[in-house]
């Protein structure tokens, strides 16, 4: 990345994007947008789908897909210890796309329903998955200025808008708003402990997005929400590090 990443309209264009739940939906659609702009994508997902295939068979070798399930600390080790033997050398863009909105979609949303289990499944996908995912990129010199040429790196945690306690007016959704609510508090605390190294961060509300995660609810399209945080992570609409931003570019309270 350059010195300053976050300079309006600084496209990401010719550089290595990192994409988690790349097979389906906001992810799928990152990967066809991050292509479209010259870019070299490496998307990981627990299970590669037909559409995910064929793109990457399309691409001429700069779309690969392996097997990642960030709900597993092993997993995503070897999720990126597998990058590193493929020989990636530095990882300028970072999506950490991946989640779930629980076990078995929304049946679990209200407060008689919520479990021990259900919360800690959530949380270990939303919350762990993108620090670990960060933690083992970090410890292999993948990201940030220890990589071979002294590039930045800008990491995107996909959140949501349930996480934040000044927009909760609805109540339930324990599992996700919660584990979306520590997603956050953890990329400030990643933000401050890898300033040093030249990683940045910036949290990204996709909007409520028509995908199988919403069961088809929703109010845009997946392509719509991939392209719009793509523009907050260029800079389009202010400095992405220190503010919270949705698709449309608005500011989210915290």
């Amino acid at each position: 990345m350059a010195a300053s990443p976050y300079k309006a309209q600084d496209e990401i264009s010719g550089r290595v994007v990192l994409v988690t739940g790349a097979n389906r939906g906001i992810g799928l659609e990152l990967c066809k947008l991050f292509l479209e702009k010259g870019n070299e994508v490496r998307a990981g997902c627990r299970v590669e789908s037909d559409e995910l295939a064929a793109l990457a068979r399309a691409s001429n070798g700069r779309l690969t897909v392996s097997h990642v399930d960030v709900g597993d600390e092993r997993s995503i080790a070897e999720f990126a210890a597998g990058l590193k033997a493929a020989g990636v050398e530095h990882v300028d863009v970072v999506l950490n796309n991946a989640g779930v909105v629980g076990s078995d979609g929304y049946s679990k949303w209200d407060l008689q329903s919520t479990t021990q289990e259900e919360m800690i499944y959530v949380f270990k996908v939303n919350t762990c998955g993108p620090v670990l995912m960060v933690k083992y990129l970090n410890q292999l010199g993948l990201i940030g200025t220890s990589g071979a040429d002294g590039s930045e790196t800008l990491v995107g945690n996909v959140t949501s808008k349930v996480g934040s306690i000044d927009d909760n007016g609805s109540g339930q959704g324990y599992a996700y708003r919660a584990s979306k609510s520590a997603l956050n508090n953890c990329n400030r605390s990643m933000q401050i402990d890898l300033a040093p190294q030249g990683v940045h961060f910036a949290l990204l509300h996709p909007g409520w997005v028509r995908t199988g995660m919403t069961e088809g609810r929703g109010l845009i399209d997946a392509r719509e929400s991939a392209s719009g945080l793509i523009r907050v992570l260029e800079g389009a609409f202010g400095d992405c590090e220190h503010h919270w931003f949705d698709y449309k570019g608005d500011a989210i309270p915290w």
